[in-house]
């Protein structure tokens, strides 16, 4: 018989400081964004403070030549400090301005100081600043000709006087040399000019300190920052419990001499706040003009998807204060209130790292002392998202030129998996100096595309108008255009023979009909007929190009046969916020263009609020507008949908664009909810989409991509992957149950994976009226029921006492990882239920237990119901999978053991193998083959060492391309004794007191199976809750594993519970 031998990764665990800068071979030399973590980059109006330290020049008392500094060639003066080292600080002029520009109240928010060009006369502030761009002061008092925000520099003519510092990007400069037996500062700056900001325009930057011998340098990236993360402190929360979020995003850290604090508003439109607290919990811009929203600004400042904050609170979270964030809501002086907020303070000055909680280990982010277990809370920065759980602890480029474009790595792809597209294509790279990203608002861009269905888009379309008036559409100055692309479908839009002016509507030919855009839709009124209908929509290319900000009053509408037509508006006022976006259709609306005939116009009307200026635009105007539908007609399912892969270069000149890729299966809960169907992403780098039914062989998936080549012929490249739907399987732990003992029910489908960064909840309905209640589903549809002797375990009222079904147990199905698609729930096994006829109580006993899966497409596509009972009575074609062992020990370093797979295939075929996924406990998945003997058996070895991580492994057997079967085992740090766990059965059964439970406790920690911190003990005495007896009794009969148990008592130590 053949072996396969099956290794577990091995993993180590190290501990990582919160900052790690780049320990340079620059002995004198220190540059505030030198940081290993994020390659050293800065990005935006970030300030950068440059030191000097060095031995030869640190004399306060003895003049001293300043040192020799430059920044890409140019000087940059050095100022020396009390301490004896030089300062300088410096920023990108551009950024800088735009920043300072966002200032409601001097002093507050991104307030850079005072202005001043670099002709400004050395007689004004001591010093010549001539190889700046510019600069800034911080005190404007008696300083004539002084700048603010987007104003073009002036020359500065007096000198400033001892008041009111306006900077609020250096806090806490280092205090200048004011010596009487030297010049201010060794160079003689005026003592009111520090903190002196030099201001450049720069790509990327060389600091260079010329001390005398070799050159010591500092090379930074200006570019987007990479490496930004979020993460929360723990995988379950239970009730009550703080939530300890983190942030690493160096951008954040606008002043390099400070905390810096941050505010975000996560109500249903996000704001972000810089300074709306300082440091230590005060309030600064609260309560004043100073408090600025800086969301519409973001894109400005050098932000890309960072920069704002979103949570959903579910049931499950609250919104607290700290000393941090002592006031639950923070206001302006309009006034508007803002009662939604998050604050993430930096950690220490410089670092990046913001968290929620305050040196009391008090966070703005709980769980709320009644929250339900099995549920979720989801927190999204930088469009990455996590989830929040509460619970107990149960718990190629190529030879010839030509473009590449690949996705995934050859391996099937499963839902909610995110997988790389990389497209190699050097024509794109146009910088070689800088990283060129393929985004849609760029006009010399080409965009990668996946087209599901018939989606309407403006492929056909042409003859734009730019009107200079709103609402009533006349006149009209026509613009070229064209759809160079019909992958993309993206029309460019050319307005040089359109007249320099202001236009407040743009009207465009679909090149559609009436009735074929009205066929193309869901009309929900129809009978056997629903779903949804939605505009997608990108204007970015107005936004950076034509001067509009504002699109909060901008709509969308269409008239028919003639443009200046009665419209049907189909985005009001209110449903555009922003340059780019996903918008819901109302029903209505579709079965008003159901009525009209002839062609089809767009109407984009900007209002009265805000226009569009043309004024002698080079580039062409890319614009995105397209109608989605996704439902069902007849009971066939609808997806018309068209994708946009906004790939980035990976580094300056490596012609290698990448980006990912990911899909979610629809099923019967959730085709029709607006909320999943959102969740989508149609234009960004990572790309997720939405299938209704498998979509294989020739209707399989392709990444289109349009290449002109080199005599200018287009020529696509396509990238096409099956994408395929699975059968689910239901398992439970054991055949037989004992009352009121944990029954485990195990669902396995990768479909039920929507989203690669979350976990998935599935909940029972707990509507009375409800056909479906105490079922496993959602608005009245079922996924999975439960069902005791036939009858499903379903609530009842019997002489006007109700007796609750599968709600009242708690049951969720809660997804053992991110992207596992396995997914677990527990109930007790009830004494007894109620009958078909809900009219009395029966026993359970004798009865069978039955889980029915009701899988909306399995592997064929089709709906079908998969039955626990079905598959454990069904005529064996498997001899089941045995494991040598479910639990093993973890075996000390350079040591290893076995877990032996064995089990036998009785009809098998010819040279197909057995196919094996291993589910490890961080839900990474490995999949291995494993070939069949000439009789059908199998063996196969998975071995266990030193560094293999602890947990619960999950197998998923498959054959043929079914799944045969799943089993499990756990690897354990330590091993507890027998009579142990004797003693917690006698603890939770009242058999032996707390105190005699607490010996075996003092044992595990003797041994190291419990490991307590020093900072873990307590002075505190509570009443240990009923809940872990309740974890001791299920442990001591083996219904859950020893880790979860030990889990439990570690939590109780340290809150100080009990004491050990």
């Amino acid at each position: 018989m053949d072996k396969n031998w099956l290794f577990l990764l091995g993993f180590s665990l190290f501990l990582i400081p919160v900052l790690d800068v780049d320990a340079s071979s620059n002995p004198n030399l220190s540059v505030s964004a030198e940081n290993s973590k994020f390659d050293n980059h800065f990005a935006g109006s970030m300030v950068i403070e440059v030191v000097i330290r060095d031995s030869n020049i640190s004399d306060t008392g003895e003049g001293k030549g300043e040192p020799d500094v430059t920044i890409n060639g140019k000087t940059l003066r050095m100022v020396q400090a009390t301490d004896g080292n030089w300062y300088a600080y410096f920023a990108n002029v551009d950024k800088a301005k735009i920043a300072d520009a966002t200032v409601g109240l001097a002093g507050k928010g991104l307030d850079f100081g005072e202005f001043c060009s670099r002709d400004t006369a050395t007689s004004v502030f001591g010093i010549s600043l001539s190889e700046t761009d510019g600069f800034a002061i911080p005190r404007p008092d008696s300083v004539s000709g002084s700048t603010n925000g987007n104003s073009s520099f002036s020359e500065c003519t007096s000198s400033p006087s001892n008041t009111s510092n306006h900077n609020n990007v250096v806090r806490k400069a280092k205090s200048i040399n004011t010596n009487s037996n030297v010049p201010v500062g060794q160079i003689g700056l005026d003592v009111d000019a520090w903190p002196l900001i030099q201001l450049y325009s720069f790509d990327d930057v060389v600091i260079q300190y010329n001390p005398g011998g070799s050159p010591q340098q500092v090379f930074l990236d200006y570019d987007e920052i990479p490496n930004i993360t979020l993460n929360v402190d723990r995988d379950l929360y239970p009730e009550n419990s703080e939530v300890f979020l983190t942030v690493n995003d160096i951008q954040l850290n606008q002043d390099p001499t400070d905390e810096d604090s941050w505010t975000f508003d996560i109500d249903s439109t996000t704001n972000t706040f810089y300074q709306a607290f300082d440091s230590a919990g005060n309030n600064d811009a609260n309560g004043n003009a100073g408090l600025v929203d800086l969301v519409p600004h973001l894109s400005n400042l050098g932000f890309e998807d960072n920069g704002k904050l979103s949570l959903s609170l579910g049931n499950i979270l609250e919104l607290k204060t700290n000393n941090d964030q002592p006031s639950s809501s923070v206001s302006d002086a309009v006034p508007n209130t803002y009662s939604k907020i998050i604050t993430l303070v930096e950690q220490e000055p410089n670092s990046g790292l913001f968290t929620s909680y305050d040196s009391d280990d008090q966070s703005v982010i709980g769980i709320l002392n009644d929250a339900p277990r099995g549920q979720t809370g989801q927190i999204t920065y930088n469009k990455k998202s996590i989830s929040v759980v509460t619970g107990f602890s149960t718990a190629s480029v190529s030879l010839d030129g030509e473009p590449v474009l690949t996705i995934g790595n050859g391996a099937q792809l499963r839902p909610g998996t995110k997988y790389p597209v990389i497209l190699q294509d050097p024509d794109q790279n146009l910088n070689t100096g800088a990283r060129d990203d393929l985004d849609v608002f760029r006009d010399t861009a080409l965009i990668p595309t996946i087209t599901i269905g018939n989606p309407v888009t403006l492929e056909h379309a042409g003859s734009v108008e730019f009107h200079s008036s709103s609402p009533v559409l006349t006149g009209g100055d026509d613009s070229n255009s064209s759809v160079p692309d019909s992958n993309s479908d993206i029309l460019l839009l050319d307005t040089s023979n359109v007249s320099n002016a202001a236009y407040e509507m743009i009207s465009i030919n679909l090149g559609i009909s009436a009735s074929s855009l009205a066929a193309s839709l869901i009309d929900s009124s129809e009978s056997n007929t629903n779903g949804t209908n939605w505009i997608n929509y990108d204007l970015r290319s107005l936004e950076k190009n034509l001067g509009i900000s504002d699109f909060s009053s901008t709509t969308f509408a269409l008239a028919f046969g003639t443009r200046d037509s009665a419209q049907i508006v189909i985005a009001d006022n209110g449903d555009v916020t922003s340059s780019q976006g996903f918008i819901q259709i109302d029903n209505n609306d579709v079965t008003s263009i159901k009525g009209k005939t002839g062609t089809a116009f767009l109407i984009i009307d900007f209002s009265t609020a805000d226009d569009v200026t043309i004024s002698n635009e080079t580039n062409k105007l890319p614009i995105v507008f397209d109608f989605f539908s996704f439902g069902l007609k007849n009971n066939d399912s609808i997806n018309n949908s068209i994708y946009r892969f906004e790939l980035e270069e990976t580094f300056d000149n490596s012609s290698v664009f990448e980006g990912t890729f990911e899909y979610a299966v629809t099923n019967q809960l959730n085709i029709l909810d607006p909320d999943f169907i959102q969740t989508i992403q149609t234009i960004d780098d990572e790309i997720k989409i939405i299938i209704t039914n498998r979509l294989i062989d020739e209707e399989g998936i392709a990444i289109s991509y349009a290449d002109l080549d080199s005599v200018g012929v287009t020529t696509t490249t396509s990238s096409k992957s099956d994408v395929s739907t699975h059968s689910g399987t239901v398992s439970t732990t054991s055949t037989t149950f004992r009352f009121g003992q944990p029954v485990t029910i195990t669902l396995s489908d990768s479909d039920l994976n929507l989203k690669s960064d979350t976990v998935e909840i599935y909940q029972v309905i707990n509507d009375p009226n409800s056909d479906n209640v105490d079922t496993v589903g959602k608005d009245g549809e079922i996924l999975l029921e439960i069902k005791l002797k036939d009858i499903r375990y379903k609530r009842c009222t019997v002489n006007g006492v109700e007796h609750g079904g599968l709600a009242s147990t708690g049951f969720t199905l809660v997804e053992t990882g991110p992207s596992t698609g396995i997914f677990t729930g527990v109930f007790k096994m009830p004494s007894q239920i109620c009958d078909k006829t809900g009219s009395k109580l029966i026993y359970t006993s004798g009865g069978s237990l039955d889980v029915r899966y009701y899988d909306s497409r399995d592997e064929s596509g089709n709906e079908n119901i998969f039955s626990l009972l079905d598959s454990k009575s069904s005529v064996s074609y498997y001899i089941p999978a045995n494991l040598s062992t479910e639990k093993v020990l973890l075996p000390p370093t350079g040591s290893s053991k076995e877990i032996i797979l064995t089990g036998s295939i009785e009809y098998h075929k010819r040279g197909v193998p057995l196919s094996i996924e291993l589910t490890n406990p961080d839900g990474t998945k490995q999949n291995f083959g494993a070939t069949l003997s000439s009789s059908g058996g199998y063996r196969s070895i998975f071995t266990v060492n030193g560094d293999t991580l602890p947990g619960t492994y999950f197998i998923n057997l498959f054959y043929d391309g079914k799944n045969i079967g799943m089993l499990s085992f756990n690897v354990i740090s330590e091993n507890v004794p027998d009579w142990v766990k004797n003693s917690a059965r006698w603890w939770s059964s009242d058999t032996i007191s707390d105190g005699e439970f607490i010996d075996g406790l003092e044992h595990l920690v003797e041994t190291g199976v419990i490991t307590i911190e020093s900072s873990d003990t307590s002075d505190m005495d509570q009443e240990i809750p009923d809940w872990v007896k309740n974890t001791a009794r299920w442990w001591a009969n083996d219904d859950i594993p020893e880790g979860e148990f030990i889990k439990s008592i570690q939590y109780l130590v340290k809150k100080g519970i009990i004491r050990i």
